[in-house]
């Protein structure tokens, strides 16, 4: 009799414990499952950028159509994040660049201009909800249009497309939105990346643009091979949602 009292009373002990410890246990999963949520869209989401790509070329080619060793570019691009993982994060990168550059050449105005597309992986690290730190690398198709204007009133020119690449790393920091990850209000961040970006040479022989109303003297003219390629970086204002 009294090892079934005293069964029963630890058993009734070990009930009010279990109630006693319930609130306990649901505010630690509810705070599991925030925390598992916290990043959310800083994490998952779908963003476009508006900023400006630099890269510094050497190539003694490059001095035809530029008074300084860099080439500036408007940059555009959109990108996916599509899986997460705790802290990492993988995007689908697009994006596209465009600039002019020019220069005298022997008393004559030569201008290039130069229009890059990229398609390219983005791995994403958080060390905060609000920084992450980013890595891409991706082919990237490039159409470079050489021309140069004489005094005969007559173009020479050379256009071509050229594949390369661009391997890039950088940081992206919040500056604006909602710290819960669950809000879908849109959030703007600050990115900046530095890296190499290379483009296959291109044969730099000018050719009368209209052949047929050229002067018959109107020879090509030939610069060399132009490769761009060089250390870059890019600096955007962006805005992601989803």
């Amino acid at each position: 009799m009294m090892n079934a009292e005293r069964f029963r009373a630890r058993l009734g002990c070990a009930l009010c414990g279990a109630v006693m410890l319930l609130p306990s246990y649901a505010a630690a999963a509810d705070t599991d499952a925030e925390d598992a949520a916290g990043l959310g869209n800083h994490q998952k989401n779908i963003r476009v950028d508006l900023g400006f790509r630099t890269q510094f070329v050497k190539d003694a080619d490059f001095d035809a159509f530029s008074e300084r060793d860099a080439l500036h570019q408007v940059s555009v691009g959109a990108s996916w994040a599509f899986w997460a993982s705790g802290k990492l994060s993988l995007a689908g990168v697009a994006g596209f660049d465009y600039g002019k550059t020019s220069a005298t050449l022997r008393s004559d105005d030569a201008r290039l201009g130069v229009a890059r597309f990229v398609l390219a992986p983005e791995a994403r690290y958080h060390l905060l909800r609000v920084l992450a730190v980013t890595a891409k690398l991706g082919p990237t198709l490039t159409r470079e249009a050489a021309t140069v204007s004489g005094g005969l009133d007559t173009e020479l020119s050379r256009k071509a497309w050229r594949f390369g690449f661009d391997a890039t790393a950088g940081v992206a920091v919040e500056l604006a939105g909602y710290a819960s990850g669950r809000s879908d209000k849109p959030r703007l961040w600050l990115t900046a990346e530095g890296g190499y970006g290379w483009t296959a040479p291109m044969r730099l022989v000018l050719k009368p643009s209209e052949a047929d109303a050229a002067p018959q003297r109107l020879a090509p003219l030939a610069l060399g091979d132009l490769s761009l390629g060089g250390p870059l970086f890019r600096i955007t204002a962006a805005l992601s949602f989803w």
